[in-house]
């Protein structure tokens, strides 16, 4: 089956040439956070229990450490120590570039408020009581108390810690005085009071039950909230359009991106992410490591074989990639994984959004990056380009201004490709919506694109899109899914099925439309054993502890995949696939650009 091939011509958005200049402010959304002269430590060992109501206090004091800085009012920020190694290396590295930055010692979270109250950074306490709502973690679950959550949007305001009741006494003692109880105050009545003293720039949204992000919120006077009802939708129209939501919404996944997709704001999944004023602090100076590219001159035309490309989900999740992706709970089946290297592998990643909040992982990216490893940005951010800002007058305009920061920042780190979720992969306003993103650029290789509720929908098809040049870009659709207990679905299950169909389909491939080339769109979070052999679902296995069972996620099953292929197919990365495709299309124009392709 030969892929769909469809120019956009009449579709293509041309950005002001001026929309092109570099600038530090301009190609983010992250917002700002000012370097500090100082660092202090919080010891793990130092939380008094209950640990989870510390937890949540020690954020409040991290964050409006870091707000005194921004407001210069002080200069040291707090970093929370952990037991996660890519975090505490992040640390490492980061104060290996900034030797000046003063060690200021180690304190045990009271001793920290003691500290800042002294100097002004913490006038008092803003109390609130502990969700005790039964259920699953990110689930918006029956009777939740998000008290907290009203604590952590005042804090910024009121400078404030925030304190569960269970431990008035002790900020009592501590020389505290009340600065507010809002154990019986809502969400609703929260933002209806203060919306105007709230930053719009950035919301944040969290489960009760979770400390974590809440010193960036503070730290930046943002709205913290969590749900479907109000004031949720009412704080996204509120919202100025191109901010990120810091943490994550929960409940039904489409649901809660949809929202703030509509109103064009940015999900980040970046609810377990912590220290982020400290690894943020500076990037708009900083400019992130390059990673190593892919050289088009080095492509054997002579080769007509096809080819696949496997590229994993979900690259978009800031959590994954600042805190276990690489070494860390999860990092030994990632990017740890033995196998990684063996084949060419595309890593969807969310480079843009670490180059503005810790751009150390990218190095750390960069410096262990084998011959057979590629990036792709994963969207700039999760969003469904072809329902972004639909509930604003100005929603192309708005998607164009996004392009050009996320280009920006692309061509910082040298990643050529980006990808997208959309609702429709092949609606009008999914058509429209890339040829916007392909205008805003010079230079974009490709755009990779899947379906939401069906990763694979786009059987492989091509749509063609110009950049800002005039030059034709592919936006290739995935073929396949590698994905647990699927193999009722077509072009969509275990490694061993997904194998059967790509040689089905090179077997049923017309001779004059040889050699096609697909990619394979792996889950992120579905695992499978390895089981040689004929039968297609004994790879699938208990998602539960899969790990603990011998399971592996990502790499080694695309890798089975790859070992059950025909030699007249061969696996590439998905800038040579890229680089093919444009080559079949259009070979003049793709002679001449790899003429002047230079390595950046």
């Amino acid at each position: 089956m030969t892929p769909f091939k469809f120019l956009l011509a009449g579709l293509v958005w041309l950005a002001p040439a001026a929309a092109f200049s570099a600038g530090t402010g301009v190609n983010r959304w992250w917002p700002v956070q000012a370097e500090p002269k100082g660092l202090v430590r919080l010891s793990k060992d130092g939380y008094p229990e209950p640990r989870a109501a510390s937890e949540m206090m020690a954020q409040s004091v991290a964050g409006l450490a870091a707000k005194a800085v921004n407001e210069g009012r002080a200069d040291e920020l707090v970093w929370m120590d952990t037991d996660n190694v890519d975090i505490e290396d992040w640390l490492v590295r980061r104060l290996k570039h900034q030797p000046q930055l003063e060690q200021r010692g180690t304190f045990a979270l009271w001793d920290l408020v003691d500290r800042y109250r002294r100097m002004g950074i913490i006038r008092g306490y803003i109390l609130y009581r502990q969700d005790h709502s039964t259920g699953e973690l990110n689930q918006h679950r029956p009777g939740m108390d998000c008290s907290v959550n009203v604590a952590t949007s005042l804090a910024g305001l009121l400078d404030g810690i925030i304190v569960d009741e269970s431990m008035e006494g002790d900020a009592k003692k501590h020389g505290l005085k009340l600065l507010a109880d809002v154990r019986d105050k809502s969400q609703e009545w929260c933002f209806a009071t203060y919306r105007d003293r709230f930053n719009r720039h950035i919301l944040c949204m969290q489960d009760p039950q979770k400390p974590n992000s809440r010193d960036l919120a503070i730290a930046q006077k943002a709205l913290t909230i969590f749900g479907d009802d109000d004031p949720v939708p009412a704080a996204m129209k509120w919202l100025e359009p191109l901010s990120p939501i810091l943490g994550w919404n929960g409940g039904d996944e489409f649901k809660t991106t949809r929202m703030s997709t509509v109103s064009g704001d940015l999900q980040t999944a970046s609810d377990w992410t912590v220290n982020l004023p400290v690894l943020m602090a500076g990037t708009e100076t900083i400019a992130p490591p390059k990673v190593r590219g892919f050289n088009p001159r080095t492509i054997d035309w002579a080769d007509k074989r096809s080819g696949v490309c496997f590229i994993n989900s979900d690259g978009d999740n800031v959590d994954f990639f600042e805190g276990s992706f690489f070494r860390g709970s999860d990092g030994q089946y990632y990017w740890g994984c033995p196998d990684r290297g063996r084949i060419p592998f595309g890593w969807s990643t969310c480079f843009d959004h670490l180059a503005q909040l810790c751009p150390e992982a990218i190095e750390y990216a960069v410096a262990t990056q084998s011959t057979n490893d590629w990036f792709v940005e994963w969207g700039g951010g999760y969003f469904y380009p072809d329902l972004f800002a639909r509930d604003r007058t100005n929603r192309w305009d708005l998607l164009a201004r996004h392009a050009r920061q996320t280009w920006a920042l692309m061509k910082q780190t040298n990643t050529r490709i980006v990808g997208y979720d959309v609702s429709q992969f092949d609606s009008p306003d999914a058509l429209k919506a890339y040829a916007v993103i392909a205008g805003q650029t010079e230079g974009l290789l490709a755009i990779v694109v899947f379906q939401y509720d069906c990763y694979e929908a786009g059987a492989g098809k091509i749509f063609w899109v110009r950049d800002h040049s005039g030059m034709d870009v592919p936006v290739i659709t995935a073929r396949y899914s590698i994905w647990n207990h699927t193999n009722s679905k077509p072009r969509s299950g275990t490694p061993a099925k997904v194998a059967r169909e790509i040689r089905e389909t090179i077997a049923q491939t017309p001779a004059p439309d040889f050699p096609r080339y697909d990619w394979v769109n792996v889950h992120a979070w579905s695992w499978f054993k390895q089981a040689p052999g004929a039968d297609e679902n004994a790879e699938d296995m208990p998602q539960d502890s899969a790990g603990a069972q011998g399971g592996w996620p990502v790499y080694s099953p695309a890798r089975w995949c790859a070992q059950r292929l025909p030699s007249n197919l061969r696996v590439v990365g998905p800038e040579e696939m890229a680089w093919r495709i444009r080559m079949a299309h259009n070979p003049a124009q793709t002679r001449k650009l790899i003429e002047g392709w230079a390595e950046k």
